[in-house]
């Protein structure tokens, strides 16, 4: 069941709200961003993430090179701390536009909710967001 949660930055310089269903999993990826930032997302649709304060201040990456094509993946953080806290993608077994949520950036989230969320595995590392990796013990 989708619930709304409220997010910030690590400073608190953007806020965020994002309605997530956390039984539909915390995402584990192997690509160089998620794996480089210990990235643990949950996917939400594209309306239903509303950056609350802050926006303009927000500092958008684009990773390059990349296996996305242009426009198609774009993550978002504050340029006061440093925390990535969204990313905004495009997949067609997404039904196209989506956020991923770094579920470390929710602020009322609590510990129950996340034990209580299954993992699920991406092997982003070779463009099967929709696969696990032959090997996850390292994720």
């Amino acid at each position: 069941m989708k619930k709304t949660y409220h997010g910030s930055c690590h400073c608190g310089a953007v806020r965020f709200e994002a309605d997530i269903d956390l039984a539909e999993g915390i995402r584990k990826c192997n690509c160089s961003f998620c794996w480089k930032l210990g990235y643990r997302k949950s996917f939400a649709a594209y309306e239903a993430v509303r950056v609350t304060d802050g926006r303009d201040g927000m500092r958008e990456y684009k990773a390059t090179p990349s296996n996305w094509p242009e426009g198609d993946i774009n993550h978002y953080m504050c340029p006061n701390c440093g925390a990535n806290f969204l990313s905004r993608g495009y997949l067609d077994f997404m039904g196209g536009n989506f956020w991923a949520v770094n579920v470390a950036c929710l602020d009322d989230v609590t510990e129950e909710e996340l034990a209580a969320a299954p993992i699920v595995y991406e092997d982003g590392k070779r463009d099967r967001q929709d696969q696990a990796p032959e090997i996850t013990g390292y994720l």
